[in-house]
């Protein structure tokens, strides 16, 4: 494996309990990555305090914030990826916990010109529980996931197929990854960091959930010449659950943004990292 050094971005807003469980996956990678940054979409004191009691374990971690006035992520991102360090970018939300080797496989299916897209495996609401009161470890449903499987259906588990894991560059990982993807899940993707800056990175007029953070930046990549590529079931995550944060009516408002600045081939989005 070639060695890329990497920055890992954590989206978050509040919810440090999520967090933690992030944090102690990290400590357990197979590789590890050379920066952290918590992207804190919002000023919580609550999240600053646990943050604090996290440096101890992670000599390189940030964590950046601003003025909690709704909906910003993509402003988050912005200030996040211009803070970065490093050639390699790993996005991840801050509800979504990695397996041991996340970092790994992202890393070792790196490609200049190509933009890495991963899948999450969604938990129902009593497994999620289970590992929040310390019944059950992430850990054990990774290592153990098919002894799992039957009663995590029945929990109203998303996604199940993308439990489940595969070494990269295996017989059934070029199988699967054979073609390239509609669109980036905004929830565990990776870059380069100079491709993302060919688009200008997230585009800030998007002022809701939905589209603004995957979507958008998907069409603008290929616009630029920059494939999206599967990572399926090399890069796992597990979503811990939660209810619906967001409508489709805000999904909707996105949409018009999105048709206007495809109309207007603007791959190159006006109001990302550089402002026009």
């Amino acid at each position: 494996m070639s060695y890329v050094q990497s920055t890992l971005i954590i989206s978050v807003y509040k919810d440090t309990e999520a967090l933690g469980f992030i944090l102690d996956s990290l400590k357990n990678q197979t590789v590890v990555a050379d920066e952290i940054i918590i992207s804190e979409d919002g000023q919580s004191t609550i999240m600053a305090d646990f943050v604090a009691t996290q440096k101890y374990r992670f000599p390189k971690l940030i964590h950046l914030t601003q003025v909690d006035d709704g909906w910003r992520k993509n402003i988050a991102m912005n200030n996040a990826i211009k803070a970065s360090k490093n050639e390699y970018l790993i996005f991840i939300d801050g509800d979504c916990v990695p397996y041991r080797n996340f970092i790994q496989a992202h890393i070792e299916n790196a490609q200049n010109g190509i933009v890495l897209c991963g899948k999450r495996f969604e938990l129902g609401p009593k497994f999620t529980d289970k590992v929040k009161r310390h019944e059950l470890s992430l850990s054990d449903i990774e290592k153990n996931f098919f002894w799992y499987l039957p009663a995590m259906i029945r929990d109203n588990a998303r996604h199940p197929e993308d439990g489940l894991h595969f070494k990269s560059h295996n017989w059934i990982s070029n199988m699967i990854h054979k073609r390239y993807v509609r669109h980036i899940i905004g929830c565990n993707w990776s870059c380069y960091k100079e491709d993302f800056l060919k688009i200008n990175g997230f585009d800030e007029t998007y002022r809701l959930p939905s589209e603004g953070e995957d979507v958008d930046p998907s069409w603008r990549f290929r616009g630029m010449g920059i494939e999206l590529k599967s990572c399926r079931n090399n890069a796992n995550i597990i979503h811990l659950y939660h209810p619906k944060r967001f409508s489709a009516i805000e999904g909707d408002i996105n949409k018009v943004i999105m048709e206007k600045h495809r109309a207007e081939n603007a791959f190159f989005c006006k109001n990302g990292i550089v402002k026009s």
